[in-house]
Parts: structure tokens; sequence; C-alpha cells
């Protein structure tokens, strides 16, 4: 058998190189094809999600957590259109009602803190407060309980409003100043204004002179938990002004007519227990419960158990300092909880608004609230002008509190000392009701006043004028 035999023929060098280059271009080809469909897809989700964007239905009136109205699209003028305003102001408005823009911003807070845990932390700017001058210490009563309502007092003329006192509105919320973080916990700094301070002051002295022998007024300036809670190897360490120094301070420079509340030591007395939010500037219901029992103390009465009271309990409160701070993780990632605790004769308050006379409740259910507004639990939040009636007690008594938000958590307590209790918020008040606090009183037959103000709210020139304006 014959075998047939091949000529083995060898490939050029220039035939190899060829093939080479075929297989290449047909890669380039290949990565080019998908290039353009992924440029493709990368416009296609643009084009979708300006429209998303664009589209009013999906864009919010109202940050959640943040607790405001967001900007709202500009009215067309020619004079903002050759201003350029005009455009200014849309592009604000894009930026803040941008769909899912609480999301966006804590994903933005987040990936800023990828490259290292920082378990401390400052946000906004630090300010100095003055000097805090000393105080007066001998020159006050202890309580309500040394004197009598119809003894003779000190003669002491009604002092003129302060020249201070801003014309404008004051703000409709109270505004955060800078904050501490440590660890999983926020703290507000607090800087004295000794001007401000000496308003407040002023206008308590004004508000007791004109109410003597009308009604008993009382002032309770409540700590915020830099002061009390704050981990003792920082204290002292914070630039933040000494707030056992300043409230010392403007308590001794009242006239003995108002009487005085020490919050601070009664709160300081719990430190260790749940006293304040970790994520919101408030206090809590416990918290407003001991200064509760320190207002019992001066007034002469006996406080009523705890344990008295309904419980109710809120979880997954995430509040104003989480909102300030841009939302970050070592604060979202530990909620806090609302307890809440409901009067047993009745828990129906009647509120009077600009929109008409509603009634909410003194504390209705936080777990229906979202996670930013459960503090609104108490007496469903800010109303101007608020009425609660104890059917069980019918001896006539009355009394008012004159508060910001930082009171909304006491209301509960004090229902059991009288048969009707009037609120007040005085940021809101001249919405419903024209006329001065002596008229509010004169017209309600209101024998006892509380002022329940936390520390920030005394160096607010707004608020401090707000407070000026409803005494008169």
């Amino acid at each position: 058998m014959q075998v047939e035999e091949f000529e083995v023929v060898d490939i050029s060098e220039e035939e190899q190189n060829l093939d080479d280059n075929m297989k290449l271009l047909k890669n380039f080809r290949s990565q080019h094809i998908i290039d353009i469909n992924m440029v493709r897809v990368f416009v296609l989700i643009w084009i979708v999600a300006m429209v998303f964007a664009l589209m009013p239905m999906f864009r919010s009136s109202y940050s959640d957590v943040e607790k405001r109205e967001l900007k709202k699209f500009p009215k067309f003028s020619f004079s903002a259109l050759v201003s350029g305003d005009y455009f200014d102001d849309i592009g604000l408005w894009f930026s803040d009602t941008f769909p899912m823009r609480d999301g966006f911003v804590s994903l933005n807070t987040n990936l800023t803190n990828t490259f290292g845990i920082n378990t401390v932390q400052v946000q906004g700017n630090v300010i100095k407060g003055d000097e805090i001058p000393e105080s007066d210490k001998d020159s006050k009563k202890d309580s309500k309980k040394d004197s009598e309502k119809g003894s003779e007092k000190d003669s002491e003329k009604v002092e003129s409003k302060p020249e201070q006192t801003p014309a404008a509105p004051p703000p409709a919320v109270e505004q955060l100043g800078a904050m501490l973080i440590v660890d999983n916990a926020a703290y507000e700094y607090y800087n004295f204004s000794q001007a401000t301070a000496d308003n407040y002051i002023a206008t308590l002295n004004r508000a007791a002179a004109l109410l003597e022998g009308k009604a008993w007024v009382y002032d309770m300036i409540v700590p915020t938990s830099m002061a009390i809670t704050l981990p003792e190897n920082f204290t002292g360490s914070t630039n933040s002004s000494d707030q056992k120094k300043a409230i010392d301070y403007m308590y001794s420079k009242m006239n003995k007519n108002v009487y005085s509340v020490d919050a601070y030591s009664a709160l300081l007395k719990h430190k260790k227990e749940y006293l304040y939010f970790r994520t919101d500037h408030h206090w809590t219901a416990l918290g407003a419960y001991y200064s509760y029992r320190e207002l019992m103390a001066v007034k002469g009465a006996k406080p009523v158990p705890l344990t008295t009271f309904k419980e109710h309990k809120f979880d997954g409160f995430l509040g104003s300092f989480y909102a300030h701070s841009g939302q970050k993780a070592c604060l979202g990632n530990t909620p806090d909880y609302v307890m809440a605790y409901e009067p047993p004769q009745t828990n129906t308050i009647q509120t009077i608004t600009k929109n008409g006379t509603i009634n909410y409740s003194i504390v209705s259910d936080g777990n229906v609230l979202s996670a930013g507004n459960k503090y609104l639990s108490f007496i469903c939040g800010d109303q101007p002008y608020g009425i609660i009636n104890n059917p069980d007690i019918t001896d006539g008594s009355s009394c008012l509190i004159i508060k910001e938000s930082y009171g909304n958590a006491i209301v509960a307590f004090l229902t059991q000392h009288f048969q009707n209790v009037y609120v007040v918020d005085y940021r809101y008040i001249d919405q419903v009701f024209p006329g001065t606090l002596v008229q509010f009183v004169d017209e309600r037959k209101i024998g006892e006043v509380f002022f329940v103000n936390n520390i920030s709210a005394t160096r607010s020139a707004g608020l401090v004028g707000a407070i000026s304006r409803f005494v008169g």
C-alpha cells in the first residue's frame, strides 16, 4: 500500500499578522457595539430620571426629616426675570424638592464617613457665648410656700419693654445651633447671650409685676442634654457656655414674685436615666416629670405618682438632631423611643387655631406618626392655644402654661392639679388672640402662670421678643 505524502507548507509571518489583525478588529467591533449599547442605556436612564424629576407629582412640598416646608416654584415676574432671581429660585426649587432628596442626603452623609469611623464629631459652627456674670445667690426666696398670696410684697414697678425687642414675628420653629455628636448621641451647644438673657429677665419681671395680686408666676428654665447627660470626659472641654451658671444668673436677677424652678438640679439627680432623646433636641416625658415634681415642691403641693398615668411607648423616633446632621448613620442606626403618659381623667385638649377649634389628644398615637414626628404625640405639637378640662376637679382652679415645644411634654402632669389648664405657645398665640397676658388671665380667671422654656430659647432674640409681645 502506497502512503500518500503531504507537503508541509510554512505560514509566512505576514499571513500570521494578518490573521491576528482580523481577530483584533473583530474584538474592537464587538467592544464598540457594547460601548454604544451602554451609552444608549445610560442616556435612556438619564432621560427617564429627568422626566421623573421634572414631574410635579413626584416632588415633595414638605421634608419629613427636616420638618420644614420645601421651596415653592417661584411666581413669574418681569423684574425677577431681568434680575436673574427668577431662574435662581427655579434652581433652588429644583434642588430642594428633588425626588427622594432625604434619601440622597443620607447617602451623601454616609459616603462622607466611609473612610473612617468618627465617634466624636462637631456639626455646625460653635459660637462662643458672652461671659456670664456672677449671680446674686441670696436674693431669692426658696419657694412660694414661704409667703402668702395676700401678703405685702416688695415694692416693684412694672418694667418697660426692652428696646431690643424685635418687631418682626417670631420664627416658626426653634433654630438648632451647633451639635456635638458622641458615638450614637447628639448634644446641642449653648452660647450665653447677655443682652437676650437680660431681656428675658426683664420680661418675666414685668409679667410678675403686671399680674401681682392676680396670679402667681413661675419660671422653669430647662437645661439641654449637653449640661446633664454629656459623658463626663467631655464636660468642660466643649466650648459651650455653663448652663448652670447662666440659669443661676437669670434666676438671681428676677424679682421675688417670680418663683424659679430648679429643673437643673432635679434632672442632674437622674442623669443616668432616659431624660433626653439622643436624636432630638427635646427632653423626654420622664425628664419633664422630674421637673414637674420640682415645680410642685416650689408650689408646696404634692406631685402625682407616675404610676397614676397610662404608659404609651412609640418606637422608631429619629428627631431634629438626626435631620440636622444630614441623617448620620451613627444616629439613624439606633433610633429613640417616645414614652408618653396619658392622664387618667381625660385625654382631650381643645385647640384654638387660625382654622378654627379642633379637639386633639393630650397623648396621641405616636405609632401612626412618621419617624421624624413622634414628639408630636404630646398635645399634637405646637398649637397656638389649647384648653384641657379635668372633670374630677370642680374647684374652679385654672393655670396657664406659656411655652415653646419643650413645654409640650409637661402638660399632662399639670392636668392633675387644676380644673382648667390653658396652654399657650407664645410663637403663635397672636394668630388667635390679639390681646396681652393680663387680658388672657383676667378673662379666664387664671390663678397660676407657668413659663416653661429650654435654655436655648433664652438666647434667641426672636423667641424672647415673642414672649415680650404677649406679656405686653
